[in-house]
């Protein structure tokens, strides 16, 4: 009777190290729907980063470790101490940089699919999920190395400790510049900034020596990546590739931990419903709560489905 519950292990929260709070590691990647609106162009990547920057105000108990935007999807790694906090930062940055990308292209309607949001339960596991953020454009086979990328991205700030500066306007209001603050990932509160950048550029090394051969042997000829500039946005973006996610990011123990916590969840989820419609039918039937953090399915959207977390 319960679809796919969105479950996280509370036991995997770690300290921010920045405001102390226990927070939960998450990856977020949102695609666009059929188009190739993320185009880099100058406008788009300050739109992009003026929303980032205003989300970093407007919700200071989350951390942001990392972004990318290519043309066609967005990724965010982020922590967040609840599920509360996560679903509204979400909601908010994806909803804003969706509105203000459709005024700037002359479109409306939804622009993102629904976001796939999934914890990082190890500090091992976070590193590599950055490294992934990082290597974005050059797994896509846009550019040769990370620090070329024009998309926009935490790449410069990561790699270089460059200023990320966009530009944030309310309704008809002026335009305020806003920065994007970036913040370390839990585990390396040992490093130094210049020796977390020293570690994050060996990674992006990696990354452009992983897909050369790959380039080489498709025989891709890169182009400039200011070039990437000038793509139209409006051109339809190719089918995704579907490739199975884990459910969490973590060793293969820690996922089977989440796969039996998750069918308990279920299992009692189904019982509550079960209970919620005999007690329809006679109100003097015994009343058995939904888990914690779920909500239930006659007070849930319908593009929830039958089960969903809060």
């Amino acid at each position: 009777m319960a679809a796919e519950l969105r479950l996280e292990l509370e036991q995997y929260r770690v300290p921010s190290l920045r405001t102390g709070l226990d927070v939960g590691v998450y990856l977020t990647k949102s695609r666009v729907i059929h188009l190739s609106a993320f185009v880099p162009t100058r406008k788009a990547v300050r739109t992009v980063l003026g929303v980032l920057g205003r989300a970093r105000q407007r919700f200071p108990d989350i951390d942001l470790y990392g972004f990318h935007f290519l043309p066609t999807s967005a990724c965010l790694l982020f922590g967040a101490p609840s599920g509360t906090h996560k679903a509204a930062f979400l909601a908010w940055t994806l909803r804003e940089i969706s509105r203000r990308i459709n005024k700037l292209l002359g479109l409306s309607g939804p622009l993102l699919a629904r976001n796939e949001c999934q914890q990082v339960v190890s500090a091992a596991h976070a590193l590599a999920q950055l490294k992934e953020v990082m290597g974005q454009a050059t797994e896509a086979l846009l550019v040769r190395h990370p620090e070329e990328d024009p998309c926009a991205s935490s790449t410069p700030a990561l790699l270089r400790g460059a200023k990320l500066v966009g530009a944030f306007q309310y309704g008809f209001g002026p335009e305020v510049e806003v920065e994007v603050a970036l913040d370390r990932l839990p585990g390396c509160e040992a490093l130094s900034p210049a020796a977390y950048r020293v570690l994050l550029r060996g990674m992006a090394d990696e990354v452009a020596r992983a897909h050369r051969p790959r380039r080489k042997k498709a025989g891709i000829r890169l182009r400039d990546p200011e070039s990437l500039r000038q793509l139209d946005p409006l051109s339809p973006s190719a089918p995704a590739k579907r490739q199975p996610r884990p459910k969490v990011h973590g060793t293969p123990a820690q996922q089977e931990e989440w796969r039996r916590a998750h069918d308990a969840a279920r299992a009692a989820y189904t019982q509550a419903t079960k209970a919620h419609w005999r007690r329809l039918e006679d109100p003097s039937a015994p009343m058995v709560p939904w888990p914690a953090g779920t909500v239930p399915p006659c007070f849930a959207p319908p593009t929830w489905g039958r089960a969903a977390a809060g």
